[in-house]
C-alpha cells in the first residue's frame, strides 16, 4: 500500500461519525371505532409534535412521516417502508426511531378508525426495527396496556440502565400517556390533549432541567408526566398518570430535542413561582412554570404575545423573535382583567350596582332596580348576566300604584381597550316578571325583550372596574290582553370585582 493510501486511510478513520439518522413516524387519527366520539385534537397533536422533532430534534423532514386518518394497514406499510430505508442506511447502529400515536385506543389495541392495531403487534413492530434505539410514544386512553403498568402508583424516576458503555445507547422504550384503565384527556383550552401538549412545550425546552440545552427521553417523560398529573387532576375524569416501559444499554441518554437548533430562542428569566402562557408563531401555545434556574425555549421566529400569573397579579407584553436570535424576556407590564383575557386568559367578575328602567309600562316613569351580575371573558369578548330587581312606586292620574319586578339578561360583547378604558357593543336578550298593584286591581304578565348594550368602563386596579352601560331594547308587554311593542332603556351603573 501506498504512503498516500494509508495517510488517506488513517485520516478516514480519524474522521468523526456524521450525525446519527433519525427517522420518525407520527400518527394522527380523529376516529375511532363506530361508538366512539370523534375527537377534536388527536391530528392537531399529530402534526405538532412532528414540527418540534423536524424543528429541534434533528429529525430530517424527509426522514419524518405524518399520517392523517390512516386505518391500521396505512400504518404497517409506514413503518415497513421507513424500516427499509433504516436497514440501508450505514449508521444504523447509531440511529434513532421514534413512533408517536395520538387517537382512541381500548384496552387491546389502537383504534384508527374502523379498524385495530393490536398493542401486540404494535410491540413487535417497532422492537424488531434494526434502528439502535426505538422511542414508542402512545396517547391514547388505556394506552398503559402497551406498558403493563396498573392503577395509579407513583412511578420511580425514568433512569436508563448503562450495561455496555462501550456501545451507544440501544433497546426500545415504550411510553403511555395513561395507566391501564385510564383515559386520556383533551383540552380545549390547551388545543390539544393534555399529554401531547406538555410533551411539545418539553421538548421545546421546559423539560431541560439541567439546563444544558438538550431534552433527552428522561427530562421530557418527567414534565410531561407532571404537567399531564397537575392538569388532569381537578377534570371531572380525574388525574391522568402517564407510564413507561424502558429496555435500554447503552452509554448516555436519548436527545429527543436540542435548542441549539431552534429557529429562535426566548429566554424566560430565573422565577420560581409564576406561570408563563405563551402564544403566538405558527400556532404555538405554551403554559410553563417558571423555574428559579430560568429557562430558554427554542421557538419558531415570530411574534408572541407572553403573559405571566401569580395569584391574581398578572403582567404581559409582546416579543419578536428573529431568526437566529436568543432573545431576553424583558419589558413586560402589568395587566387588568381585560387586557389578560383578551391575551389569552380566563377572567371572572362579580357585577353589583344599580339601574334606571324606563318603558316597562305606559306613563309608568322610570324605575329604579338594584343589580347583581357576572362576567366571563373569553379572549376580548365577555359574556355578561345580570339580574335587576326593582320596587317603584307611583300615580297614573287618580290611581296610586307599585310596580315590582325582576328582570334577568344574557348579553355577548366585545371590548376593545383604550389605556384604562373599555369600549364595548353587543346583543342582549332578556325577560322580565313584573306585577302592578294599584286600589283597583292587580296585574302580573312576563315582559319580553331584545335589544343591544354599548358601555365604558374604568379599570381601578387589576381586578377592580367601574361600568356604566346603556341598554336599548325593542319589548313585548301585554296591555289589555294585547301584546304590544315598546321601547325601552336602561342605564346602570355598576362595580365589577374579577376573581
Amino acid at each position: 500500500m501506498t504512503l498516500l493510501a494509508l495517510l488517506s486511510a488513517a485520516l478516514m478513520s480519524a474522521a468523526p461519525a456524521g450525525p446519527a439518522p433519525r427517522y420518525a413516524l407520527v400518527v394522527g387519527n380523529n376516529e375511532g371505532a363506530p361508538q366512539r366520539s370523534k375527537l377534536w385534537f388527536a391530528e392537531r397533536d399529530a402534526d405538532r409534535v412532528a414540527r418540534a422533532l423536524v424543528e429541534l430534534g434533528g429529525f430530517p423532514a424527509e426522514q419524518v412521516v405524518v399520517l392523517h386518518g390512516q386505518g391500521a394497514q396505512g400504518v404497517r406499510q409506514a413503518l415497513a417502508q421507513l424500516e427499509q430505508r433504516i436497514a440501508r442506511s450505514p449508521a444504523r447502529e447509531r440511529s434513532l426511531f421514534v413512533f408517536y400515536y395520538s387517537g382512541h385506543a381500548d384496552a387491546a389495541a389502537l383504534e384508527l378508525g374502523r379498524h385495530r392495531l393490536s398493542f401486540d403487534e404494535l410491540r413487535e413492530l417497532t422492537t424488531r426495527s434494526s434502528a439502535a434505539a426505538k422511542v414508542v410514544l402512545v396517547d391514547a386512553c388505556q394506552s398503559g396496556a402497551l406498558t403493563q403498568v396498573k392503577g395509579t402508583r407513583a412511578l420511580p424516576a425514568l433512569d436508563f440502565p448503562l450495561l455496555a458503555p462501550e456501545h451507544a445507547v440501544r433497546g426500545v422504550a415504550f411510553v403511555a400517556s395513561t395507566a391501564m384503565g385510564e383515559a386520556a384527556q383533551e383540552s380545549a383550552a390547551l388545543g390539544g390533549s393534555f399529554f401531547s401538549h406538555h410533551l411539545e412545550v418539553a421538548l421545546r425546552g421546559a423539560g431541560d432541567s439541567n439546563g444544558d440545552g438538550t431534552v433527552t427521553l428522561t427530562e421530557a417523560f418527567r414534565y410531561t408526566s407532571h404537567q399531564t398529573v397537575v392538569g388532569t387532576t381537578a377534570t371531572v375524569r380525574g388525574a391522568q398518570h402517564p407510564t413507561y416501559d424502558v429496555k435500554m444499554s447503552g452509554r448516555g441518554e436519548v436527545v429527543l430535542s436540542e435548542l441549539r437548533r431552534a429557529e429562535a430562542r426566548l429566554v424566560l428569566p430565573k422565577d420560581g413561582s409564576g406561570l408563563y402562557l405563551v402564544r403566538g408563531g405558527p400556532g404555538v401555545l405554551a403554559e410553563i412554570a417558571g423555574s428559579p434556574q430560568g429557562l430558554t425555549l427554542g421557538l419558531p421566529a415570530g411574534r408572541y404575545e407572553v403573559q405571566r400569573r401569580e395569584g391574581k397579579r398578572r403582567t404581559g407584553g409582546q416579543v419578536v423573535l428573529v431568526a437566529g436570535e436568543t432573545r431576553q424576556l424583558e419589558g413586560m407590564v402589568a395587566l387588568g382583567l381585560e387586557e389578560a383575557a383578551a391575551k389569552g386568559g380566563e377572567g371572572v367578575e362579580v357585577l353589583a350596582g344599580g339601574a334606571v328602567i324606563t318603558g316597562l309600562l305606559p306613563g309608568s316613569g322610570a324605575s329604579f332596580a338594584a343589580r347583581v351580575g357576572m362576567s366571563r371573558f373569553v379572549g376580548r369578548a365577555r359574556l355578561r348576566l345580570k339580574i335587576d330587581a326593582f320596587d317603584h312606586e307611583g300615580r297614573q292620574g287618580v290611581l296610586q300604584y307599585r310596580l315590582r319586578g325582576l328582570s334577568g339578561a344574557a348579553a355577548g360583547l366585545y371590548g376593545v381597550d383604550v389605556g384604562r378604558i373599555r369600549l364595548e357593543v353587543g346583543p342582549e336578550l332578556g325577560g322580565t316578571w313584573a306585577s302592578q298593584k294599584t286600589s283597583e286591581a292587580r296585574w302580573s304578565a312576563p315582559i319580553w325583550s331584545a335589544g343591544a348594550v354599548a358601555g365604558v368602563s374604568l379599570r381601578l386596579g387589576d381586578e377592580a372596574r367601574l361600568a356604566l352601560e346603556v341598554a336599548g331594547a325593542a319589548m313585548a308587554v301585554p296591555i289589555n290582553h294585547q301584546w304590544k311593542l315598546r321601547p325601552g332603556l336602561t342605564t346602570a351603573l355598576a362595580f365589577g370585582y374579577g376573581f
